[in-house]
C-alpha cells in the first residue's frame, strides 16, 4: 500500500475534515510567554495547515479517543498539534538556530 493511499484511508475515519485552531499564549525557547493571536486553519483533505506565514504540508495524523496529533512540515522547520476537547498546542522546531516555538490555545469543531 503506497503512502498516499495510507493516508488517504486514515483521513476518511477523521472526525472533521476541517477547522481553526486560535492560539491565545506564544513560549519562545529561554523567553517568558506572552499574549498571542497566532491563528492556522487545519484541512485534513488538502493535507494543509495555513498560517499568516504560510502553508505546513500535513506528513502524519493520529487519533486516539480525546487527542488528535498532526505532524507537519514546511519551509525550515517541523511542527506537531496536539489537539483535545479542552485546549490545544502547537510546537514549532526550527531548523535555523536550532529554536522552538510553543503555541497554547484552541482548535474549534476538531471533535
Amino acid at each position: 500500500m503506497t503512502m498516499r493511499l495510507a493516508f488517504a484511508l486514515m483521513l476518511a475515519g477523521s472526525a472533521a475534515q476541517g477547522f481553526p485552531c486560535d492560539f491565545t499564549t506564544e513560549c519562545r525557547e529561554a523567553e517568558a510567554c506572552v499574549e498571542s493571536t497566532f491563528a492556522l486553519d487545519v484541512d485534513v483533505e488538502a493535507q494543509a495547515m495555513s498560517t499568516q506565514a504560510g502553508e505546513i504540508t500535513i506528513v502524519a495524523i493520529r487519533e486516539q479517543d480525546a487527542l488528535i496529533s498532526v505532524f507537519g512540515a514546511g519551509t525550515g522547520a517541523e511542527y506537531m498539534l496536539s489537539i483535545t476537547p479542552e485546549a490545544a498546542r502547537l510546537s514549532a522546531h526550527m531548523n535555523d538556530g536550532p529554536r522552538a516555538i510553543q503555541y497554547l490555545g484552541t482548535c474549534e469543531g476538531a471533535f
